[in-house]
């Protein structure tokens, strides 16, 4: 048995002004919003089934569901604009190399594909230069340097509850060593 469900004026009015408030972000246009409302009324109307009075007020949950649709579809944007409409691929898909023989993808790639290709030697030399940095760090910096290396700034702020703003100067100052072991060049690679 299905149930016509409306949304009341105050309901369609927050839709809408979320809708409106996309237009110019994420590459979104005013042309848009009406596309972005559907997709936000829909999603309300999907999830409208699962509001529980007895914890909280229709608008409440209406519009936190509002909200989290709009983060996913500002998620979703930003994810197509950083593929650049490339579709992921296996690197094991068959392709042809160029002597037209069937080969796997990843055989077709030399190294990191992003960076120039280093012999093994200039690889070896550059991980021995940067084991060296690292070793004449101040010992306040050398745990720093180990976190981020693996994690960028926002995500190790947020683990470790420390301002951005304070990991940036730590960033900054092992930085500045770096570029005084003449390791410039390579920082973007570390």
């Amino acid at each position: 048995m299905s149930r016509h469900v409306r949304l009341d004026r105050f309901e369609e009015w927050f839709i809408a002004r979320k809708a409106r408030q996309l237009a110019g972000k994420a590459g979104f246009t005013p042309t848009d919003v009406e596309d972005i409302e559907q997709d936000i009324r829909l999603d309300v109307l999907q999830r409208l089934p699962r509001f529980d009075p007895a914890k909280s007020n229709r608008h409440t949950f209406i519009a936190m569901v509002v909200r989290r649709c709009v983060a996913s579809i500002l998620e979703r944007r930003r994810a197509e604009k950083r593929n650049g409409g490339r579709r992921p691929q296996s690197l094991n898909a068959p392709i042809r190399d160029a002597e037209g023989r069937e080969v796997e993808l990843h055989q077709t790639l030399g190294g990191d594909a992003r960076r120039p290709g280093r012999s093994e030697e200039e690889l070896r030399d550059l991980r021995a230069d940067v084991r060296a940095a690292v070793a004449a760090l101040p010992e306040h910096l050398r745990p720093w340097c180990a976190i981020l290396t693996t994690r960028g700034i926002r995500e190790a702020s947020r683990e470790l509850r420390i301002p951005r703003c304070r990991l940036q100067r730590i960033k900054a100052e092992v930085c500045a060593h770096f570029e005084a072991a003449d390791l410039a060049d390579y920082l973007s690679e570390i």
